[in-house]
């Protein structure tokens, strides 16, 4: 071989490298997104599976959680699948006495949608009341 093919190989090999970092397609599901007006956030890594939920880490690693600021209970992200731009999570509470499924839908505009599918009512304490949480919300990473 020669230099100039040699060139050619590690070039391509470079470009075809730097686009597969850049667009890696399950990167969509790891991280931190926020709903401001409620002042929720989930923290996820759906693809590897390895969150460990603040003062709970006894349960080990976990897909994620949902949590509200001013509060230290979350609903934890215990199964997730990932279809395209569309994950589908099951979570349940602190106390694993209630549970949810619902979709995380990344938008065109780079947002998250929130949708509510089955089981139990979102709800967090805040002060002396539980908050219920609407059945569709908007995240956005920060």
């Amino acid at each position: 071989m020669n230099k100039k093919s040699v060139f050619v190989v590690v070039l391509l090999l470079m470009v075809t490298l730097g686009c597969y970092a850049q667009n890696r397609p399950d990167s969509t599901f790891i991280g931190k997104i926020y709903n401001d007006e409620l002042k929720i956030n989930i923290v996820m890594n759906l693809v590897d599976k390895n969150v460990t939920v603040p003062q709970q880490d006894i349960f080990g690693n976990v897909d994620g959680y949902m949590a509200c600021t001013g509060t230290e209970h979350v609903w934890t992200i215990v199964t997730s699948e990932v279809k395209g731009h569309t994950a589908h999570i099951e979570m349940i509470n602190n106390y694993g006495s209630e549970d949810v499924s619902a979709t995380l839908t990344l938008e065109k505009d780079g947002t998250y949608t929130y949708k509510h599918v089955s089981g139990s009512t979102l709800k967090f304490p805040l002060g002396q009341k539980w908050h219920k949480i609407p059945s569709k919300l908007v995240f956005k990473k920060k």
